[in-house]
């Protein structure tokens, strides 16, 4: 694994100067950086974002996990974390937004993983402390990783994907039509693995294994996925957990951005902080 970061600043020579080095006790501004690692073999980019603070400090840190296709970035619920003293990371999973491979739904959690362990290893972030966000198919993959990774201090998973209640007539349209932007291999074989994974990995089941506390967020207008899904995740759930139906929510909460940003980061805040 690398990452693309800054350089110690070069001597007039053009040599490193070892001097240049930054003092442990000054304070660093906040940064967002390209960061960089492999996954089978497999290029997968992002963004890392560090907060203000001495160059030794570590801080709690937050794993973004974007939908399918992934459009909305989450950017405005990392600027404001960060704002907050919360670390970030927003992967790109494979195929997607200059991620190399295919795009593949049964390998999203397997992903997740690699990039939750990535974030953690960086020497800024609180191993101990650390929280995933996910949007959409996003949400999906938080809650199998919340599954799969007992360190996770929280989980967030707005207006999740479901289960094998999730295929329909108009499913294989659909994800052709999302896809675009990705690489899939072809659209027969992207519509064979997401019928695949939703049957194989069913979120309320996974949601059964989470031990730490969750956020459910779902729209009840939501034009993408019912608000259904995440009541039956909800159901299936162990307590600590919290289930919020927005009335006239929409799948990205496009017209409601700024109170889902307050929302998630209050809660993230709250928790990453106990």
């Amino acid at each position: 694994m690398n990452l693309i970061q800054s350089e110690i600043p070069a001597s007039p020579t053009g040599r490193h100067n070892p001097q240049s080095k930054i003092p442990p006790e000054v304070v660093l501004p906040p940064h967002a950086k390209s960061a960089v690692f492999r996954y089978q073999g497999k290029k997968v980019v992002g963004i890392l974002n560090r907060p203000r603070g001495p160059q030794d400090k570590k801080f709690p840190a937050v794993l973004f996990l974007h939908g399918f296709p992934g459009s909305e970035k989450n950017v405005d619920i990392q600027r404001e974390l960060l704002k907050r003293g919360i670390a970030s990371y927003a992967m790109n999973f494979c195929g997607a937004w200059g991620s190399e491979g295919l795009y593949r739904f049964s390998k999203l959690t397997d992903q997740a993983v690699a990039g939750f362990r990535f974030l953690r290893s960086q020497p800024f972030v609180e191993g101990q402390r650390m929280a995933v966000f996910g949007l959409s198919m996003g949400g999906w993959t938080a809650i199998h990783l919340g599954k799969r990774e007992p360190l996770l201090k929280a989980v967030v998973a707005v207006a999740s994907v479901g289960g094998p209640e999730m295929i329909g007539e108009n499913t294989r349209n659909l994800l052709a039509d999302l896809s675009v932007p990705l690489r899939i291999g072809s659209s027969s074989a992207l519509y064979a693995d997401f019928v695949k994974a939703v049957r194989q990995q069913d979120p309320a089941q996974s949601v059964l294994q989470i031990k730490c506390p969750l956020l459910l967020v779902h729209g009840e207008a939501d034009e993408v996925v019912p608000s259904s899904i995440s009541e039956r995740i909800y159901a299936a759930a162990h307590q600590p957990k919290e289930l919020i139906r927005v009335p006239q929510g929409s799948h990205a909460f496009l017209e409601r951005r700024e109170w889902l940003t307050g929302l998630v980061s209050d809660w993230l805040q709250k928790k990453l902080s106990s």
